[in-house]
């Protein structure tokens, strides 16, 4: 009787063992979620380059969308998209660009960085190749948060 007590609790021992090695399951920071990070969600406004622009350009992110516009152009909506984590500030978007206007529609892949209320942008290739130095340029002329958009304003001489 000690001997069938003994085999089943070696055996019971063993399927539990077994049973939590399959159903280990890890968090994993990098990966794929849907919609946009909180932290972007927000309109974001740069300034002007020229004297003929009405205003700088806007950064519009919202739950399921990002929106890019600059004065007297069509704006370009990216819908359907899923978010990665990259790097600390750092977040890699993918979707798909509505045909609006002069924009044609198609797949978008884009890199965010954002740091306090300033967000920068470059294309998911740029990143790639030069990591933070694909932002260089748009350093020169962040886009700032902003809760209106305003016409006018300094103009940016690069």
């Amino acid at each position: 009787m000690k001997n069938h007590l003994i085999i089943k609790t070696f055996i019971i021992a063993v399927l539990c063992l077994i049973g939590t090695t399959f159903n280990q399951s890890t968090a994993n920071a990098s990966s794929w979620h849907k919609g946009t990070p909180k932290i972007l969600r927000g309109t974001y406004q740069g300034k002007r380059y020229s004297s003929v622009e009405g205003f700088g350009y806007v950064y519009e992110v919202t739950k399921k969308s990002f929106t890019s516009q600059s004065s007297n152009m069509s704006p370009i909506r990216t819908v359907n998209l899923k978010y990665k984590k990259l790097h600390h500030h750092i977040y890699r978007l993918v979707g798909h660009t509505q045909k609006i206007g002069m924009v044609l529609g198609g797949h978008n892949d884009f890199v965010l960085y954002r740091k306090g209320n300033k967000l920068l942008l470059t294309s998911y290739t740029s990143y790639k190749k030069e990591k933070m130095k694909a932002f260089n340029y748009d350093l020169k002329n962040p886009a700032k948060k902003t809760t209106h958009i305003k016409n006018g304003g300094p103009i940016v001489h690069m």
